[in-house]
């Protein structure tokens, strides 16, 4: 858990308001917006604010400046103090996302080193897990000769992959402590968690141990609270990775200080400016020098030009024609019909009248040869 943000209020305090027109009878407003659909939303708007005043910030930058920035809110929360004096709670992460904090110390942040990481080998451990109260505790040591190929300093996230077998996984829980001694729950049980398979490359992760020492001794603890199983769990092997930079301790509390010294909104002009890292381009923001309201006159009035000029060839064209002539043109057109008519109509007659004549004659010349 890195960081949290609102997601619900109950109504005699506040809640998310925002827009929505299929409710609260067409009105398009809604202030039943609740969970991660409100939540990431703001979370996104507010490292949106970030990217604004610092365009070049990177994905781990961000993530910095969020684990320096959240507030500690709820005193209740298991809040614990790491080795490089950073809250964290289980429950919040760093603490609640604060857009002004986050803007102004996105505006005086010097870019984090490269990302650079361990990993051990596989440890292969074959060993029973026990029961509650009883733990199985392992511990792998990270030395100075470890980290001095990729040059890690200091740890940003930590993880740990096992392979264990277990008739109901849910029953396990899994611990790792950071050589500061910060306490990371990575796997809690889970009741309903009935799988019967155990865990196969699982990899857990915590963020617990930022900016601490990675140097030391890392202990894993795996307990198995089963009530009346009488099958027991075997880890087969796990597996230490850790991510982090070349960034010291001093450093880390140096931009601590610098952070907070931010905090008074000093910075938040244009006047001041911290360059990007070398390689990174960013494009100059792109002012339009048009509006939305005139885009769309813009708009109305190429309609109104689009449809005077067909009005206006259509008249060109209409005005043009010489209908006295089409006219006469249709009548003689008429006549020489009618007259085609008529020499077709004559022209059968004539043929028939023949044949009439002959078949009449016939009769009398066999009859009558005086005739």
């Amino acid at each position: 858990m890195l960081a949290v943000t609102f997601s619900s209020g109950s109504r005699q305090l506040r809640s998310i308001v925002t827009s929505d027109w299929s409710l609260q009878s067409g009105t398009g407003c809604t202030d039943g917006h609740t969970g991660t659909s409100a939540a990431a939303p703001l979370a996104a708007g507010m490292v949106a604010l970030m990217l604004q005043v610092r365009p070049c910030l990177s994905w781990r930058d961000v993530q910095h400046i969020i684990t320096y920035t959240a507030i500690q809110h709820d005193t209740q929360a298991d809040w614990g103090t790491n080795g490089a004096g950073f809250h964290h709670s289980h429950k919040y992460g760093f603490g609640l996302l604060n857009a002004w904090r986050l803007v102004n110390a996105a505006k005086v942040w010097e870019f984090v080193p490269f990302l650079v990481s361990y990993q051990s080998p596989d440890l292969k451990a074959n060993a029973v897990i026990p029961a509650y109260p009883k733990s199985l505790t392992l511990t792998w040591n990270v030395t100075s000769f470890d980290l001095r190929q990729s040059g890690m300093q200091t740890l940003e996230h930590v993880s740990v992959t096992v392979t264990l077998t277990h008739s109901r996984r849910g029953h396990v829980e899994t611990v790792l402590i950071c050589p500061s001694g910060m306490t990371s729950l990575i796997g809690a049980k889970r009741i309903l968690d009935v799988d019967p398979t155990g865990f196969t490359d699982w990899t857990f992760s915590t963020v617990r141990c930022w900016g601490e020492t990675a140097e030391g001794q890392y202990i894993l603890k795996i307990t198995d609270y089963r009530e009346s199983t009488p099958s027991l769990g075997t880890l087969k092997y796990w597996k230490l990775t850790l991510y982090g930079s070349s960034m010291s301790h001093q450093q880390v509390k140096e931009r601590q200080r610098v952070v907070e010294d931010a905090m008074s909104g000093q910075y938040l002009n244009n006047a001041y400016a911290l360059p990007c890292p070398p390689g990174i381009d960013v494009p100059a923001e792109i002012v339009s020098p048009f509006t939305s309201n005139s885009l769309k006159s813009l708009l109305l009035l190429g309609c109104f030009a689009f449809f005077w000029s067909l009005y206006y060839t259509l008249e060109v064209i209409l005005t043009h024609v010489d209908w006295r002539g089409c006219r006469a043109a249709m009548r003689g057109r008429n006549r020489g019909l009618q007259a085609r008519s008529s020499a077709l109509a004559d022209s059968e007659v004539v043929d028939i009248q023949p044949e009439m004549d002959m078949e009449s004659k016939v009769p009398l010349i066999a009859g009558d040869e005086k005739t």
